[in-house]
């Protein structure tokens, strides 16, 4: 083995197989494939895992729960009323895991959130006592948001700051040569999953607006976009070879330029009669949803619409209006999509958010006939939102980024906790 890429544990109040997959660390598996690594991975949130004590359950088009151990909570979140756990194997499966692997040339580890590097951390401690002659690489938003702070704390692993897919692969190449063959493709891999619930597809990198809360513009300050083309036969490599039916959009900006991006894309998917399902996790942008749009969503296979509002009464974005909004709701609701079936994001825990004003937003958008969302903001670091939360926080946001998670509701200075919870119900009830 050349090359092992590692998920790593999640320590949180909760964690939730949403399509969460380490997609960068998945996709840069597939260019290593391609040039003819020999590449292993090891999940340390498999929930498929057979020596599991029991199975975590699974619900709707591939998500689920992953297995769940409560731990100590840290002692910076005493005034969180809610126990903390850590998601994935339990670490004496893990142990065994690693010493049935032998010794890779090279480890790459992944962190997604900036808050999880914990559970990284601990993964990389684990790493170290098996293969202690073996480099690490440390990427993912955690990395390359925070390079310090990873530094510091992951002093011996080289920290991967770059999401260019030729500076990474460099790299790696100047630490191990390929010792493979080379493959045709360089597909995610997937495929190195003991199962395949779902398969994750970004159609593009970028996103042409600048929102306050939100580090696209940082980890991908250029607009890029793949072919309809190569998309369409990433689809069918996944549905024809693997059974694959649910389709997960990563995308930031997935309906911008519809025309000439996605549209030609729906098209061949029409024309090829495949029965697959779609998931926009990440919410499309109502702006763009015309009648015509929603047509083909519809008539492609979405089954998991997500639209962004994020507030009604403040603008941390300029993505849309509410004549846009409702316009768009209606073009879905026109197009056969039942109020339940039209999610809507709102952001929840911004600085200085009244709850009167989620709960007004929330009942907007159940009378325009969508189920609205409550989507628990975390501060990002670069982000312009990251110093107005860091002013008001009680946590020392700059120094501690385990801080960040949207769970505690940093940006608020005096939760009510009672309250929070007391919305957080209402809002599931204007849903059913």
């Amino acid at each position: 083995m050349d090359v092992l890429l590692v998920n790593p544990w999640i320590y949180d109040f909760a964690a939730y197989d949403f399509w969460l997959r380490p997609y960068g660390l998945l996709r840069l598996g597939g260019w290593l494939r391609k040039k003819g690594y020999r590449v292993k991975l090891l999940d340390l949130l498999d929930p498929f895992h057979p020596e599991l004590p029991r199975r975590p359950k699974r619900k709707f088009f591939g998500t689920g729960h992953f297995f769940r151990t409560p731990v100590e909570k840290p002692a910076l979140f005493e005034d969180v009323p809610r126990r903390w756990a850590r998601y994935g194997l339990p670490p004496e499966l893990v142990e065994r895991e690693l010493s049935r692997i032998p010794a890779p040339r090279l480890i790459l580890l992944t962190c997604l959130q900036t808050y999880w590097y914990p559970g990284a951390l601990e993964t990389y401690r684990l790493l170290r006592r098996f293969f202690p002659e073996t480099p690490i690489l440390l990427g993912g938003i955690y990395a390359r948001l925070l390079p310090d702070h990873a530094q510091k704390t992951f002093p011996e692993a080289e920290i991967v700051v770059t999401g260019r897919e030729e500076e990474i692969l460099s790299r790696i190449e100047e630490l191990v040569p390929p010792s493979g063959e080379p493959r045709s493709e360089g597909y995610p891999v997937f495929d190195l999953q003991r199962e395949i619930p779902y398969a994750v597809l970004l159609t593009g990198t970028g996103c042409p607006f600048r929102c306050a809360y939100c580090a696209s513009r940082l980890l991908f300050p250029e607009i890029k976009r793949r072919s309809p083309e190569d998309l369409f036969s990433e689809i069918l490599y996944w549905y024809e070879r693997f059974g694959v039916r649910d389709l997960v959009f990563y995308d930031d900006a997935l309906l911008w330029d519809f025309e000439h991006h996605l549209g030609p894309l729906l098209e061949r998917v029409v024309e090829a009669g495949i029965s697959v399902r779609f998931h926009t996790p990440n919410a499309l942008h109502a702006r763009f949803l015309t009648p015509e749009v929603a047509r083909w969503l519809k008539r492609a296979g979405f089954v998991t619409v997500r639209l962004g509002l994020e507030t009604v009464t403040r603008r941390y974005d300029q993505k849309v209006n509410p004549e846009e909004f409702e316009a768009a709701v209606a073009s879905l609701r026109q197009a056969g999509y039942a109020p339940r079936e039209i999610g809507v994001y709102l952001l929840f825990g911004l600085p200085e958010q009244e709850l009167s004003e989620v709960r007004k937003a929330a009942e907007y958008v159940a009378r325009l006939g969508a189920r609205p969302i409550l989507a628990e903001y975390s501060p990002v670091p670069g982000t312009p939102l990251f110093k107005e939360a860091s002013r008001i926080s009680r946590y020392p946001l700059f120094e501690e980024p385990l801080a960040h998670n949207n769970s505690v509701f940093p940006a608020f200075k005096r939760p009510d906790w009672e309250a929070i919870e007391g919305l957080k119900r209402y809002v599931r009830e204007l849903s059913r």
